[in-house]
């Protein structure tokens, strides 16, 4: 008779806790450890990262931040199969872009020749490599595209496209952040945006 009413006692209170377990709220997914849906433009169109038909490696502001990169060359480094070097000796420049995608790039800083990944901010083409190594301050999200896309972006992307999409101006709010690092001997780096 105990074991009977032991047994009987533990399933009530199993289906007391399921009740209450399913009348509870759901909890922040990025608590859980469940992975937050990545919305990306490279088709022209906002879709779900897992739904477009490219291959993307997509960072989100919260990944920039969490990661600590200061600029497009670093960023890049997370991204397989792409080399991003800061400048070529032949450069003359020390924010010249080298950028390779797959294998297929262009290492030629003359203004008459075209790179072989395209760059675009907010849509916008970077003709030239010069210049193209860019801080990611106030960025809303980067999509890498590997592979051609001249079919979406035009020519010289026949490696890929690197498309920076910065944050939209929040109208009615005040917003800001600052950025402390210090280092040996007294260095300290402050950003504030």
């Amino acid at each position: 008779m105990r074991k009977v009413f032991s047994c009987v006692a533990a399933a009530i209170a199993c289906l007391i806790d399921a009740a209450a377990f399913a009348d509870s709220p759901p909890e922040d997914s990025t608590a859980t450890g469940a992975l937050e849906e990545i919305v990306v433009t490279a088709q022209k169109r906002a879709e779900n990262l897992e739904r477009t038909p490219i291959a993307i490696t997509a960072f989100t502001a919260a990944t920039i931040a969490r990661t600590g990169v200061s600029n497009l060359a670093d960023l890049a480094e997370k991204a397989p199969n792409v080399t991003f070097k800061f400048t070529a000796p032949i450069s003359g420049a020390s924010n010249a872009a080298t950028v390779f995608i797959r294998g297929i790039g262009q290492s030629d800083f003359a203004l008459t020749t075209d790179p072989g990944v395209g760059t675009y901010v907010d849509g916008v083409y970077l003709s030239r490599s010069v210049g193209g190594v860019l801080d990611v301050l106030d960025l809303e999200r980067v999509e890498i595209l590997r592979g051609p896309q001249g079919t979406l972006f035009g020519r010289n992307t026949i490696g890929g496209a690197i498309s920076l999409l910065t944050k939209r101006p929040s109208f009615g709010e005040t917003s800001g952040s600052v950025q402390l690092t210090g280092g040996s001997r007294n260095q300290l780096y402050l950003v504030a945006i």
